[in-house]
């Protein structure tokens, strides 16, 4: 038995292989732009050739280290947050989607000893490329693309931007544009668990009434995973998916129409708008028909799934800026999405499930 012990190849180990620094190396590996993609390309080679693999704890206290350099510095690291839907999300209420995760998202950015530059993009207004510059200018690298769209715009897509110069995080799935990193809520958990609530309390007609304009916002998955949970129960039990295209409210007397045609026991919903509208009418929740909030966000007497909007909000601040400290720039080879999970959130609307 060999009294020699095996000793992890180093970075000096690369450097004398390759013939670079060994700063030059550590930029390498962490795939930093300041270098040449062939150079970068070079190293990464020798290292995988000699076995070098990194300290995740070493790599985790340099990151802190650049962190607390930068939260020292005189010139505050600031991120840029583009908007499609001008001021939109300041203007709202503090129960809408985008003022609460707007709020989250500047909260968390300035805990983590960030500035946020907002911009708002809209056609005509200021060229991509000359955004490019101006972001470049300011020294920012850290985009975050916000949800939404504008009223008068609704086909507006993202800047397209220098992207090699930027780290990018996308929240939300409204766009055409998914080269980038994702955070999401998680709509299919989130109806599921909707549903499995509705089933449990005894309900064997369940109905959906929501704006097309917001099952949209969730790229269909509200009312595809609705029609497929009808796909497997007895066609007397369906409830036809009321979900009329327009706006984001839906047509009282339509609404009404509906109720008392097909005689939901549980309707899923989005907002208050709906128990509004049936109370109108005298239609109230929970004595004639259950009501089931797909997105809560503290509606009064209204149960549902609480999306915890804050936690994407946060969520995309986090990945920016782990990405930021690994100077991943452009666009990524194999985007990911995180999601986050909703939770039950009781409420007098569905009593079955009110202490839980």
């Amino acid at each position: 038995m060999s009294g020699s012990t095996h000793r992890s190849p180093t970075l000096q180990d690369i450097a004398d292989r390759t013939g670079f620094s060994r700063s030059a190396v550590s930029l390498a590996l962490r795939g930093h732009p300041s270098l040449p993609a062939a150079t970068r390309d070079a190293i990464c080679k020798a290292a995988a050739a000699i076995g070098y693999r990194p300290n995740p704890l070493v790599a985790a206290l340099m990151a802190q280290l650049r962190d607390r350099r930068r939260q020292t510095a005189s010139r505050r690291e600031t991120i840029a947050v583009v908007h499609r839907h001008p001021a939109g999300a300041r203007r709202a209420s503090p129960s809408n989607y985008y003022y609460v995760l707007r709020k989250a998202l500047l909260r968390e950015a300035a805990a983590r000893g960030l500035d946020v530059d907002e911009f708002h993009h809209e056609r005509g207004r200021m060229p991509d490329a000359r955004l490019s510059q101006v972001l470049l200018a300011r020294e920012i690298h850290g985009v975050v693309l916000f949800p939404g769209s504008s009223p008068g715009d609704p086909g507006l897509e993202y800047p397209d931007l220098d992207w090699p110069g930027f780290t990018t995080v996308l929240i939300g799935s409204r766009t055409c544009r998914r080269e980038f990193h994702q955070v999401v809520a998680d709509h299919t958990w989130n109806i599921d668990l909707a549903l499995e609530h509705a089933c449990a309390g005894g309900a064997r007609r369940i109905g959906m009434a929501v704006p097309e304009a917001q099952d949209r916002a969730t790229n269909h998955v509200w009312a595809s995973r609705f029609l497929l949970y009808q796909n497997g129960i007895s066609r007397r039990d369906r409830v036809p998916l009321f979900s009329p295209p327009g706006g984001t409210t839906l047509p009282p007397a339509l609404l009404v129409d509906w109720v008392r045609r097909h005689r939901p026991e549980v309707i899923l919903i989005s907002g208050s708008g709906v128990r509004d509208h049936l109370a109108a009418a005298g239609i109230h929740a929970p004595r004639h028909v259950r009501l089931i909030n797909l997105a809560q966000r503290g509606e009064k007497d209204l149960a549902g799934i609480n999306p915890h909007t804050e936690e994407v909000g946060r969520a995309a601040v986090e990945l920016l800026v782990s990405m930021l400290q690994a100077n991943q720039r452009g666009l990524p080879e194999f985007p990911r999405v995180i999601s986050v999970k909703g939770r039950w959130a009781p409420g007098a609307s569905f009593p079955e499930f009110a202490g839980s």
